[in-house]
């Protein structure tokens, strides 16, 4: 993988902490795996780790390895999350569990976060999509296998992991609905831009093996999300034209994640294709 293009900060992040020698993403990969395997069932995978999985897994593309970790979960479950992220060396830090692992520079965590379909403490975060992701079950039991550049398997695991278009819906909130979470959800926006285009272009691309004709993921999944709460996928383009990482977010896509050309004009139009599609109940 060339990553000679990329500016000094997303190069270091890229081939350094998200890479598949550093302990932090080693750690991460093993405790999204234990974490599951105990509480199967009861959590479902979102987040970075999910996109991976659709992105590496499904579309046949290299996915970019998350160092955190994000869980949807039911409120009554709360009591049992706790103990078992005890067990498994986590520390609670407010509304997320955090594991210090040491590296030869500094200190660093891994950081697990869940959402709950209702706030079951003070401390906790709630989504309105939880309750309609566990309800509707916009979700699938996977084998979820994660491998290196090489396509050496480093683990493997059954994990439950949320429907593409739920991981959109999550993704998309986050920038639409700020105030609704805290600030550094969104300091890794690279990645988050990253990890749409990825979903949607990707699906678009294998729209062949789809029932629909001029759209490639769900769109009764899509509408009924978003009647849960409002989003605004076009929130995820707006954020790309306002990166200061405008120029690797484009590098990584074609030689990191091997879409070779970025369709920066046909991305922003399925963007606006999705919001009117799930606006207009088309």
């Amino acid at each position: 993988m060339k990553g000679f293009e990329l500016s000094e900060d997303i190069f270091l992040e890229v081939y350094d902490s998200r890479s598949y020698n550093n302990n932090v993403i080693r750690e991460s990969i093993n405790a999204m795996f234990k974490i599951a395997g105990e509480l199967k069932g009861k959590v479902i995978l979102v987040g970075g780790w999910s996109v991976y999985y659709w992105v590496d897994n499904v579309l046949g593309y290299n996915g970019i390895p998350s160092i955190d970790i994000d869980f949807l979960a039911k409120a009554e479950s709360f009591e049992e999350i706790k103990e078992v992220m005890k067990n498994l060396g986590f520390q609670s830090a407010g509304f997320r569990f955090a594991k210090p692992i040491k590296t030869l520079i500094v200190r660093e965590d891994v950081k697990v976060d869940f959402l709950f379909d209702k706030k079951p403490s003070q401390l906790s975060f709630d989504t309105p999509f939880a309750s309609s992701i566990f309800g509707n079950r916009y979700y699938s039991k996977v084998h979820f296998e994660v491998r290196d550049f090489g396509r050496d398997l480093i683990a493997e695991g059954d994990v439950d992991v949320a429907f593409p278009e739920a991981v959109l819906a999550l993704k998309f909130d986050i920038y639409t609905n700020a105030e609704d979470y805290p600030d550094d959800k969104r300091d890794k926006h690279w990645k988050d831009v990253i990890d749409v285009y990825s979903l949607i272009m990707g699906f678009y691309k294998k729209r062949d093996v789809w029932r629909e004709k001029d759209f490639h993921l769900r769109r009764d999944i899509l509408r009924e999300l978003y009647k849960a709460k409002s989003y605004k996928p076009a929130s995820i383009y707006e954020v790309l034209n306002e990166s200061q990482y405008k120029e690797d977010i484009k590098v990584m896509l074609a030689d990191y994640v091997g879409f070779r050309v970025f369709e920066e004009k046909l991305f922003e139009r399925r963007l606006r294709e999705l919001e009117e599609i799930i606006k207009n109940n088309q």
